[in-house]
């Protein structure tokens, strides 16, 4: 596959009861990343990864706003990315993963994958429920961005 870049890449992951957001989304050939957390440390973590992601050779430019950032990854990296969403068999998640809570737990979470690679695609989302190799994906994004993804619900 010559194509090194995604034809769309849509991440999406909240946490509703914790104030917490994360979203990423393939636009302009960049990775724009928007991040929102109760949690203000988050700012100097996002300086913490902005600055290693920096010292790896990405190219990262912060808009006014704290909370949202493009990344344009390197050639290799998105190599590695791809590689890995190929080992965690990502292509074979299900459309839904669903819980659905009576009285019994509260629901404070959501997340939406939709991914165009080539001839590749995934769409795939749910809520207190994930795909087995959920956080395997959680780790490939967070290598690919520099960006810790706090995930708040525990499976």
């Amino acid at each position: 596959m010559n194509e090194i870049h995604p034809i769309q890449l849509i991440f999406k992951y909240e946490a509703f009861n914790e104030g917490y957001s994360f979203s990423l989304k393939w636009e302009d050939n960049g990775l724009i990343i928007k991040q929102l957390s109760k949690n203000q440390s988050l700012n100097q973590s996002q300086n913490q990864n902005r600055n290693q992601s920096l010292n790896q050779g990405q190219n990262l430019n912060h808009d006014q706003n704290q909370n949202e950032q493009k990344i344009i990854p390197s050639n290799d990296e998105w190599e590695d990315f791809w590689y890995y969403l190929d080992e965690i068999k990502i292509w074979d998640w299900y459309e839904d993963y669903r819980v659905t809570c009576r009285d019994s737990c509260v629901e404070d979470d959501e997340w939406e994958v939709d991914i165009v690679f080539g001839d590749m695609k995934v769409e795939s989302h749910g809520g207190n429920s994930y795909p087995p190799t959920f956080r395997e994906f959680l780790k490939a994004i967070e290598e690919l961005t520099g960006i810790l993804i706090e995930v708040i619900q525990q499976d």
